[in-house]
């Protein structure tokens, strides 16, 4: 053998070397397994994370039914209070409109009756009540506003 001359035999330096490789991926496999277990203890936690996604998703999804459903039903409320707050637009219209044919006519036949006379007023009773009444009157009459339609229903009685 060749120990004793200071050189080692070829399969002695061969096994050395398949030796040290074997240490090497024994010892990348031990790595690999921590990894694996750290990587299947996440799932685990990843699995969870997703079991609540999906509930919430389903929680979620049966809330936007359920406002969509209230939606629903208030747009047809509102509809209809709109489709009935139009038709009594429209009556209270028509109610101006003959109201105005009404003062008109009663403006054309005021004007058309000859004026012969105005009927004295009422007066009121003799006396110092009678005439703080009478005083009082006058003064609210020329605070009132004039209405040519109140006036006009006043001349035609």
């Amino acid at each position: 053998m060749n120990v004793l001359n200071g050189v080692m035999p070829f399969d002695l330096m061969l096994e050395i070397i398949v030796s040290v490789l074997l240490a090497a991926t024994i010892g990348y496999c031990a790595m690999l397994d921590r990894r694996l277990r750290a990587m299947r203890s996440g799932q685990d936690g990843l699995r969870e994370l997703i079991e609540d996604l999906s509930v919430a998703t389903r929680q979620a999804s049966e809330a936007i039914g359920r406002l969509r459903e209230a939606s629903n039903a208030t747009g047809q409320q509102l509809s209809e209070q709109v489709a009935r707050g139009r038709g009594l637009a429209d009556e209270l219209a028509l109610m101006l409109e003959s109201g105005n044919a009404i003062a008109n006519r009663l403006g054309s036949l005021e004007m058309r009756r000859p004026i012969v006379g105005t009927a004295p007023a009422l007066q009121p009773a003799i006396g110092p009540r009678g005439a703080h009444n009478a005083a009082s009157r006058e003064a609210s009459k020329a605070e009132a506003p004039q209405h040519p339609l109140l006036d006009l229903l006043k001349r035609a009685r």
